[in-house]
């Protein structure tokens, strides 16, 4: 027997063999059907591959800032400030202070027996995957923070967000010069493709 069944092949059509008729009916049509194909368009008999391809856009946005107001200044103040990190590839995060802490507007070296500076430390936390949960994270001080720390991923990705904490030291001296106090400090974010 070929690939196709010739009539005789073909079983008579009673009430019992209705349903039988139908599948041969299907086999035939699906024979019939691959006969169309070409044989130079076969690579193999047994399988074939699909090439399937994609792509995603690599993403990384921080978000958040603004002024942390610490009140009166007398030391050992804590503040926690949540910020927003999204980024699908590994990164780096880094952070400089313009000032080495919080300095008086106008004496930033203080005055007489007065401090012009409160130093602080920052405590950096963000989630991670790689591929299972994880934390990156680092503790600086206000003046190792004047020259850029940089604080990597390795492989990870950003989980979403992260959490600044800073804690300011005891004034040194006498105390603070009475004045206005000021800090700013750069969050910088560099994704590594």
């Amino acid at each position: 027997m070929g690939w196709f069944l010739t009539a005789l092949d073909m079983p008579r059509v009673t009430a019992r063999s209705a349903g039988r008729l139908s599948a041969v009916v299907g086999v035939v049509a699906l024979l019939a059907g691959a006969g169309a194909v070409r044989a130079d368009s076969i690579e193999s008999t047994s399988g074939f591959d699909v090439a399937v391809t994609g792509r995603i856009v690599s993403d990384c946005r921080l978000s958040g800032g603004g002024t942390i107001d610490f009140g009166e200044l007398t030391g050992n103040e804590v503040v926690t400030a949540d910020f927003g990190l999204r980024c699908n590839v590994p990164f780096d995060l880094s952070f400089e202070s313009s000032r080495g802490g919080l300095a008086h507007v106008t004496k930033p070296r203080g005055e007489g027996p007065f401090a012009g500076t409160l130093a602080y430390t920052l405590n950096v936390a963000v989630p991670t995957l790689s591929p299972q949960e994880g934390v990156m994270s680092a503790a600086f001080s206000s003046a190792d923070l004047v020259a850029r720390k940089t604080l990597t991923s390795g492989d990870a990705v950003a989980a979403g967000g992260g959490r600044l904490q800073i804690r300011t030291q005891l004034p040194q001296g006498a105390g603070l010069l009475a004045g206005e106090y000021v800090e700013v400090l750069n969050v910088t974010l560099q994704p590594r493709v």
